[in-house]
């Protein structure tokens, strides 16, 4: 067993991890400055693992705390970003300040304490707008189309260096994307997460007030509307501890985290009216900034490498989604 520090584990993708490791018997550390996550959220997967852990409240960038975080730590599950796509084409200075200024505080502070192991939380915004409809695979050109994109390709070249130059351990999962919640209905996707389609399209089907709103209906995609790769949070969880598994050797490893499958905003609407028997409102909009039509994953090399399958369907994501939804309306708040 390990001791493990989490940064950003009290956020929707990070709790689920905690959950895992904690249940897995590894010793947690959660570092997190409750900007995006909740204190809150770490408690319900302590609850669930039936086991505690350490909560530390500070920014990643706070260079003396987190020397003293990773006393003993055996390696680092890195989380904590700034995520929102259009957000971050608003106010990219941000963005590149907290995913890449933060990450070099923190790798800096791992070289200080003699860690060097580290899984990083990359994204499939690293590849941009890709030629032709098919999967992506790891090897594919990296051209991002947004300042968030930009700041995990860079945070995978700090990865890649400290590889080279320190003799460490890393590797880099690029996420297509997650939803769902958590079996026990504790732990989810806030609702106020509003770059996400499935808490939008679940607030929509239950607040009388809301429509969703479809960002683009003129792609070059057979409905018109962008086609992603969904995969269930609680298996993006469980390719982290998998993950872990490949630190045993000095070298990066880049690993897609995805299914294979693509689904448009049409389809996942469609999920969302048959799991939940109930209509959905929407409305055609303009193309977001920094949208790419379509992102699917080629998840071929983690299964044949570290023996990676997602198992879940789209049903089962939208089925856990809407259960967190209906008992947790506003969340943890």
């Amino acid at each position: 067993m390990m001791r493990i520090l989490v940064t950003g584990g009290a956020g929707y993708i990070g709790a689920h991890v905690v959950v895992d490791l904690l249940s897995a018997g590894h010793e947690v550390i959660v570092v997190d400055d409750l900007s995006t996550g909740f204190e809150e959220a770490v408690r319900r997967a302590q609850e669930l693992a039936g086991r505690s852990c350490t909560f530390i409240r500070a920014d990643i960038g706070d260079l003396p705390t987190m020397q003293t975080a990773l006393r003993g730590v055996d390696a680092v599950l890195h989380f904590a970003a700034f995520k929102m796509v259009g957000e971050s084409m608003e106010a990219p200075e941000r963005y590149f300040h907290n995913n890449l200024g933060g990450m070099a505080t923190l790798l800096r502070a791992m070289q200080d304490a003699g860690v060097h192991r580290i899984v990083y939380s990359s994204s499939a915004a690293v590849y941009g707008t890709q030629p032709g409809q098919g999967a992506i695979p790891e090897s594919a050109h990296l051209g991002p189309d947004s300042p968030y994109g930009t700041t995990k390709v860079q945070g995978e070249q700090l990865l890649a260096w400290m590889v080279q130059r320190r003799a460490w351990s890393a590797v880099s999962l690029r996420y297509f994307n997650p939803v769902g919640a958590h079996p026990s209905g504790h732990i989810g996707q806030p609702p106020d997460d509003a770059a996400s389609l499935l808490p939008r399209a679940l607030q929509a089907i239950t607040d009388p007030r809301a429509r969703l709103a479809i960002y683009g209906s003129d792609y070059p995609t057979p409905d018109g509307t962008c086609l992603r790769d969904y995969i269930h949070v609680c298996d993006l969880s469980r390719a982290h501890l998998v993950a872990l598994g490949a630190l045993d050797r000095s070298e990066h490893s880049i690993f897609n985290v995805g299914t294979g499958h693509a689904h448009s905003v049409r389809e996942v609407i469609a999920a969302c009216e048959r799991v939940t028997g109930l209509p959905l409102p929407c409305d055609d909009a303009p193309r977001r900034a920094g949208d790419v039509p379509v992102s699917v994953a080629d998840p071929t090399r983690f299964r044949e490498v570290m023996g990676f399958e997602a198992k879940r369907s789209l049903d089962e994501m939208v089925a856990s989604a809407w259960r967190w939804s209906c008992e947790h309306p506003r969340g943890y708040r």
